[in-house]
């Protein structure tokens, strides 16, 4: 999940923002933040279907899940990279980066330095430049490959808010405590949500997924929702990480993913 890199994000954020006598330039939610609240990806319409041919069977081998990953990314690139040219936004395609080894107990390096968890499989986005993706046996082993689409749609959405500059204004952000600090970072986490639920919908014709998995999408977009009130908090509960992924997937506007300017009891 891209959760380890913006716990990163954020520990360095809130390195610079609290220091003594730094004054908040920001309120709730988020004011004077035009690369967030009034992005050009906002008026850029609906994203339209891709049209990518089939996707490969995953099979249970790392070749094959390899290969079936490439396929997703790649249908993913064909998507988004006509959209945001046609909106004069920047569009490069993401490096991708696939790792897979025997099941170690010890954390897996990625990026630049940051660990990913040796037990199951994850899909990263490096700062924002490219995707990676480390293949575990519990990919490899799974009878379908929902889970992959799930997980590949919502690092895909981050990057996307990197391409367009939002991961810029969310890192310019200034607050006053920590608690407005993790409000901010549930703020950018549900954004992608939401993004790779708009990723997901552009494909899922075109790839070939039957109608009645889009709310085991929701189901598995709820397994990031984490820790109880009172700890770092870097989606929100369950039921809001399923509102914005399904917003996403219904409407397939970024329109409709403005975290930014909602209520607090929609990013808590």
């Amino acid at each position: 999940m891209t959760m380890k890199i913006r716990v990163i994000m954020a520990t360095a954020v809130a390195s610079v923002l609290l220091l003594p006598g730094t004054a908040a330039a920001l309120a709730y939610p988020v004011e004077d933040a035009p690369l967030l609240t009034g992005n050009s990806l906002y008026t850029a319409g609906k994203l339209p279907a891709a049209g990518c041919a089939d996707r490969p069977a995953k099979g249970k081998s790392l070749a094959s899940v390899k290969k079936h990953v490439k396929a997703l990314v790649t249908c993913m690139n064909d998507a988004w990279g006509p959209y945001l040219k046609e909106a004069d936004l920047s569009f490069v395609p993401p490096s991708l980066e696939m790792t897979g080894a025997a099941l170690e107990k010890k954390y897996e390096r990625y990026c630049f330095g940051a660990r990913m968890d040796p037990a199951r499989s994850e899909a990263v986005t490096c700062f924002g430049t490219g995707i990676s993706v480390h293949i575990r046996p519990d990919w490899i082993k799974a009878s379908d490959d929902l889970p992959i689409l799930a997980e590949l749609s919502s690092v895909y959405g981050e990057y996307v808010q990197s391409m367009v500059d939002i991961r810029e204004g969310y890192n310019a952000l200034h607050a006053d405590d920590d608690k407005e600090i993790q409000e901010q970072l549930r703020r950018y986490s549900l954004q992608a949500k939401c993004l790779g639920g708009i990723t997901a919908k552009g494909v899922w014709h075109a790839l070939g997924y039957p109608a009645k998995d889009a709310r085991r999408l929701l189901d598995l977009a709820k397994a990031d929702a984490d820790a109880p009130k009172g700890k770092d908090r870097y989606f929100g509960k369950s039921a809001n990480v399923a509102y914005w992924t399904k917003r996403g997937y219904s409407t397939s506007d970024p329109r409709s993913c403005k975290t930014w300017v909602a209520p607090s009891s929609k990013v808590s």
